[in-house]
């Protein structure tokens, strides 16, 4: 680990009912252990029960105190915790070594004097993500005790238990039923799909390519997923099919023109299945078979309460990986549903989402406005279309009685779950268009053809690379016709490099219940151009819900990232990772500003520190003469367009042939004869 000790456990809330928890739930707090729990970079105790089983649960001990917004302890989600250490290290042998019991151990119920010596802990390699290890003990409390162990060595990377968290399947089954698949060709208003007739024209239907449903299992035996089912890309077959992940399925790569039911935008693309888990099995969904998969949807996360939420390193780990090393260095991108907590929560807390690794996939409807319970956020990508306005999406159904309706196809699917399997096949098409995509080329390309939404919305701002962005709709929605001759014509960008500002300490109070609150600043140097910003923070509070917190560029571009007078009664943001894609294409070299602020009322913070890193490529100069206009380095038609616009207002730069002292048609033969000669 770093220096700082790391003892955690933050909680990825959801449905209780969308996991299977180990033990009796913690109700009491008189009748619960208090325990720390290492698990994902920030630091909060836990009251569990009964640890000395294979798993326990656990519940944050602010559900059973009083709290200013009338939260409930049924409000605060109850965690598995296992008997399993995630170590990060590839030392098996030290790691061995380190995790034997000190003592000769009796083996539970052995009588007094008995010589029945308890096991070495298992470990192992994770099969799926590089530099981590997995211990297996015979306890909670024996794993408990090994992480603080091996934590004291100072040894090894990030040490944290294996748990089960409660998620949220990102879905709104109550809309009007309609039989019409309106979200790939909208008759009703024309705008509002994802343009899927545009793609198909020029020949583009994922051909070749693998999307991946990472869930709880689809029932691969429906006669639209069927044909295009990959058992080769998948982990296996669910011990039971899941209606949720089965809409998910048809909508991203249903089989299209086999005179059944419904078409996917991606129909000839290949589908496969990973599944849900503990943060293990988990970060095994997001790394297994990246050769093979070359997108993977996400249709679920962290309860959309307004909570920020974390996760654990293995899983962070996984996602890099897949971006990094998939498709054989190219990336496997990963999509994901950007929530359903409407203007309540953010996509910025939901540390999946935003991650820099993965494309948040919000919602419009069918009338091209924002779905009604779309989140806002920093980190959001672009929308596709869903529920939210009038009408549900049309897809694959458990075949039967058995899932959303009682045939095999449901018209009632929708929410943000629908949106993110709509983006990963549109990324298919993106990527039949054009294979040589990485990971960060498909985010550039998305975010060059996406369409302005809505144009009327007051969230619509322009940054200072000339972007349009919302925290609605982040850079727009997805129009797959644009989107693939956009992805056939790319040129991939420089590989990625990054700066940071070095940790910033600041120490500093925040005034309680005052909307001014604070800023820092710093400046940074180097210059670079942006794809995305993270801000890392630690603050002290009592009550994160409080706090207001933005990052204010150079070029002026605002980022909130938090939102106060919220419902999140949680303390502390320790190095706590927010993104923000709002600067793309901006430099980085100028001031950079954070402003925090206390919302309400009883409770205080202090902003610790702060770093900001930034990420894109390095910053390019003037290839030419011609070259006037970002992004520098190539010729294009802005550069054609900014000598129009000098030429137009008289400007002396536009004067390049004789006669000197005028702009005639000569001058204009001479710009486009340098640019012809290309960089």
């Amino acid at each position: 680990m770093n220096t700082r000790t790391i003892w955690t456990m933050a909680l990825l809330a959801g449905s209780a009912a969308s996991v299977a928890l180990g033990g009796a739930p913690v109700n009491n707090a008189q009748q619960a252990e208090p325990v720390l729990v290492p698990f994902g970079g920030s630091a909060m105790a836990l009251l569990a029960g009964d640890l000395d089983g294979a798993t326990a649960s656990a519940i944050s001990p602010d559900a059973f105190a009083p709290d200013k917004h009338g939260l409930r302890a049924a409000d605060f989600p109850q965690i598995t915790l296992t008997s399993r250490v995630l170590v990060q290290t590839d030392d098996l042998a030290r790691l061995r070594a380190d995790a034997a019991p000190a003592q000769p151990k009796l083996q539970p119920g052995a009588a007094a004097g008995a010589q029945a010596l308890a096991a070495a802990p298992a470990v192992r390699a994770h099969a799926s993500v590089r530099g981590f290890a997995i211990v297996e003990t015979g306890s909670v409390r024996e794993a408990l005790e090994l992480a603080q162990r091996l934590e004291a060595t100072g040894a090894y990377g990030d040490i944290e238990l294996d748990v089960v968290t409660p998620i949220t399947k990102r879905a709104i089954p109550n809309d009007p039923l309609l039989s019409s698949q309106w979200h790939l060709r909208n008759t009703s208003v024309p705008l509002a799909d994802i343009d899927a007739d545009a793609a198909w024209s020029l020949g583009y239907t994922g051909l070749g390519m693998t999307i991946g449903i990472v869930e709880d299992g689809f029932q691969q035996s429906h006669p639209d997923i069927a044909p295009n089912y990959d058992a080769v890309a998948s982990q296996g077959s669910p011990s039971s099919a899941d209606r949720h992940a089965t809409a998910c399925a048809g909508i991203a790569a249903g089989a299209g023109n086999n005179g059944l039911g419904i078409t996917g935008l991606a129909y000839n693309a290949s589908i496969s299945q990973q599944f849900l888990g503990s943060s293990s099995q988990t970060a095994s969904a997001f790394a297994f078979r990246n050769d093979l998969n070359d997108v993977k949807s996400n249709s679920w996360g962290p309860a959309d309460n307004g909570w920020i939420w974390t996760f654990s390193s293995v899983e962070r780990n996984a996602l890099q990986q897949a971006a990094e090393l998939g498709r054989a260095g190219l990336g496997t991108s990963i999509a994901w549903a950007a929530g359903n907590g409407g203007t309540g929560d953010r996509v910025d807390y939901d540390p999946y989402a935003s991650s820099r690794f993965t494309l948040a996939v919000g919602s419009a409807g069918d009338q091209d406005r924002r779905a009604s319970y779309n989140e806002l956020g920093s980190s959001m990508l672009v929308v596709t279309h869903s529920s939210g306005n009038n009408r549900g999406t049309t897809t694959t159904d458990l075949v039967g009685g058995a899932g959303y309706t009682s045939g095999d196809y449901t018209t009632t699917f929708g929410g943000t779950s629908s949106a993110s399997p709509l983006g990963a096949g549109a990324v298919a098409l993106a990527l039949e268009a054009n294979p040589a995509l990485t990971w960060r080329d498909v985010q550039h390309v998305l975010i060059e053809s996406a369409r302005k939404i809505d144009p009327g919305s007051s969230n619509w701002t322009v940054n200072g690379a000339g972007y349009d962005i919302s925290y609605d709709y982040g850079f727009g929605a997805i129009d797959a016709g644009p989107l693939v001759q956009t992805a056939a014509s790319w040129v991939n960008v420089a590989p990625e490099t990054s700066i940071t500002s070095g940790v910033v300490t600041a120490n500093t109070p925040v005034p309680d219940n005052n909307s001014t609150g604070i800023s820092e600043s710093v400046t940074i140097s180097e210059d670079i151009t942006i794809e995305s910003v993270e801000l890392i923070v630690n603050i002290n509070t009592t009550y994160r819900g409080d706090l207001d917190i933005f990052l204010v560029a150079p070029s002026g571009t605002e980022s909130q990232v938090s939102r106060g007078n919220r419902n999140d009664p949680n303390d502390n943001l320790n190095d706590y990772v927010f993104t923000s894609l709002r600067h793309w294409g901006e430099s980085s070299a100028g001031e950079w500003t954070i402003r925090v602020a206390d919302r309400a009322n009883q409770d205080t913070a202090t902003l610790v520190d702060f770093e900001i890193r930034a990420y894109g490529t390095a910053s390019a100069s003037p290839c030419s003469p011609a070259d006037l206009a970002a992004p520098f380095g190539s010729l294009d038609f802005f550069d054609v367009s900014a000598y129009l616009g000098l030429f137009d207002s008289s400007d002396p730069a536009a004067d390049l042939a004789a006669p000197s002292g005028s702009l005639d048609f000569f001058d204009v033969i001479e710009y486009l004869s340098t640019f012809d000669a290309g960089c």
